[in-house]
């Protein structure tokens, strides 16, 4: 069970937590400085948008902390993930870009 609890596994309830927290409109993981290049009125849909994409990550990292528990050392699984997180990067800053002012 200690290798379930693996830094993917932390990873996974970081960005999930974040992606829920945003999804209720909370901005408590942004910073200011962050949040501040984004127009109030863009800010509910940003947040919509964004923690989405958070939960995706999320689920992608929860996905690879199971994968190695269940195939340990598989670099297919390994591939899969990579590519599953730079799609998952691609598209937070996608979002990013369309609201930065």
């Amino acid at each position: 069970m200690s290798q379930f609890l693996s830094l993917s596994f932390l990873a996974s309830i970081y960005f999930f937590a974040r992606g829920v927290f945003a999804l209720f409109g909370q901005t408590t993981f942004y910073t200011r400085r962050h949040l501040e290049h984004i127009d109030e009125s863009d800010l509910p849909a940003y947040l919509k948008q964004i923690g989405t994409a958070h939960m995706a990550v999320g689920i992608v990292f929860l996905a690879k902390a199971i994968a190695n528990v269940v195939f340990p050392y598989s670099k297919a699984a390994l591939y899969v993930f990579l590519l599953a997180l730079l799609v998952c990067v691609y598209f937070i800053s996608k979002i990013d870009n369309r609201y930065k002012k």
